[in-house]
């Protein structure tokens, strides 16, 4: 039985029966925002594709210069010519927490 079950079962107010059971508040609620954490999936990040314009893609309107994510989804996202520097900062930062160190 799972202490929350107990808890339920007992009838008691929280802190009533963390203090019978011995058990200190702050511990409490650090373990079940632990366990509540873990039962939750991680979110699965999406492939981005990083290519250089090609003549062949289809643009409307001028061949673009810079850099263009292409998203699963359909989505571009342009980054004029100049900013490359800005954008490869902004995705190490965002993408940190996802890359193992080498």
């Amino acid at each position: 039985m799972t202490l929350q079950q107990e808890l339920q079962e007992s009838g008691k107010p929280l802190m009533s029966y963390l203090q019978d059971a011995g058990i200190n508040y702050s511990t409490y609620t650090y373990w079940r925002r632990k366990l509540a954490h873990a039962s939750r999936p991680e979110p699965e990040m999406a492939p981005i594709s990083l290519r250089q314009s090609s003549p062949d893609q289809t643009f409307t309107g001028a061949v673009p210069s810079g850099a263009t994510l292409l998203f699963p989804n359909g989505l571009r996202a342009h980054f004029g010519s100049g900013t490359e520097g800005m954008l490869m900062e902004l995705l190490n930062k965002s993408l940190a927490s996802h890359v193992l160190p080498e």
